[in-house]
């Protein structure tokens, strides 16, 4: 059996898209990274601070009126799948697996919100949102940083702005990720010339594996580069621009896909199909991979049988922490874990069918 969790249950028992969002565009994560101004920062933070900038910190966040139901979480008291299950459900780009003792993280009953406290910086509040309401979720993020700015002193200079242990990350403080989910552009090779076309100065595109040659799931993570030298409103702009011009050519293409009889796509997809449907082992990037074509299918019309919402669902829930927590195993060897993951995805698509002609 796999360990008590000791995470609120509003993120075991839903995942973040299970509600429906925009195919293309399924998610944006904005976060806020920021320093006290009377400590040393992390790297150089010295015992009794680590845990003297915890306390300050997770207090203040556990009384703010804009969090729902707050819970702290030291680092030392959360087991190593805990901490992976955070990292896949806040669709984070680097892990914390690594975090002791005088480290934290802090989460509220929304299961969009994420503090991380004493990693990088003394905290980064990460806020994901997923039904297109980009100015609720950045409004809510500004709110809780200007609140807590009010009980303690951010460490900020005129010339640099607010000060940050990477010094690419002073100035604002703030990285926006727009997650798109592009496998028409990326399967049929489009997607570097696409880039180099419209992509805005400023503004960097990678895979979920933190490279622009790994992308799994097809998902394209943009964000900005740089946070000196810009206010939040040019950053905002520019990945939402950039976005926005990569959902358009992607829906564009999706429709010449379905008009023109792509055969190579058909194959793609068919042996996607194949491959989730009677395959003993899956690994986690080879059955996120399958999972972006069966949605991609669904959309053109290829496949019937499964919703938008399951395929969303099985994105987080084939992941090796959430499918652990689900299964309420402790899931160590790695063929039993790629077994289990194909036994659980099969369970879950047994009704779909293929149309292709």
């Amino acid at each position: 059996m796999t360990e008590k969790s000791n995470l609120p249950r509003i993120l075991i028992e839903h995942t973040p898209w299970e509600t429906g969002s925009n195919p293309i565009w399924p998610a944006t994560a904005f976060t806020l990274h920021r320093n006290i101004t009377r400590f040393n920062f992390p790297p150089k933070l010295s015992t009794g601070h680590f845990q003297q900038t915890l306390s300050t910190l997770s207090d203040h966040l556990l009384k703010s009126t804009s969090l729902e139901k707050p819970q702290f979480l030291k680092a030392e008291n959360i087991n190593a799948n805990d901490k992976e299950f955070l990292y896949e459900h806040f669709l984070c780009i680097e892990g914390f697996q690594n975090t002791l003792s005088g480290q934290g993280f802090l989460i509220d009953d929304t299961g969009n919100f994420l503090a991380l406290i004493n990693i990088d910086d003394h905290l980064q509040m990460r806020v994901i949102e997923c039904q297109g309401n980009w100015d609720n979720a950045w409004n809510k993020l500004n709110q809780i940083e200007t609140t807590l700015g009010s009980a303690v002193e951010y460490a900020f200079l005129p010339r640099f702005g607010y000060l940050t242990s990477d010094p690419k990350l002073c100035g604002t403080g703030l990285v926006v990720q727009a997650y798109l989910h592009l496998p028409a552009l990326i399967h049929t090779a489009q997607l570097p010339e696409t880039l180099q076309k419209q992509k805005e100065e400023g503004i960097s595109a990678a895979g979920m594996g933190g490279a622009l040659d790994d992308i799994f799931g097809d998902l394209l993570v943009l964000q900005n580069s740089y946070t000196l030298g810009l206010s939040e409103e040019n950053i905002l702009h520019d990945v939402q621009s950039t976005a926005m011009k990569l959902m358009a050519l992607e829906k564009t293409l999706r429709m010449h896909l379905k008009t023109e009889n792509n055969l190579d796509m058909k194959d793609q997809i068919s042996r996607a199909y194949g491959l989730m449907l009677h395959s003993y082992q899956l690994q986690t990037k080879e059955a996120l991979s399958a999972l972006s074509l069966i949605k991609l299918g669904v959309d053109l019309q290829w496949i019937e049988g499964i919703t938008d919402k399951v395929i969303n669902t099985l994105f987080f829930q084939c992941r090796r922490a959430h499918l652990g927590e689900i299964l309420g195993e402790h899931l160590t060897d790695p063929h039993e874990i790629a077994r289990k993951r194909a036994e659980y995805v099969h369970k879950h698509i047994q009704s779909i069918q293929l149309k292709i002609e």
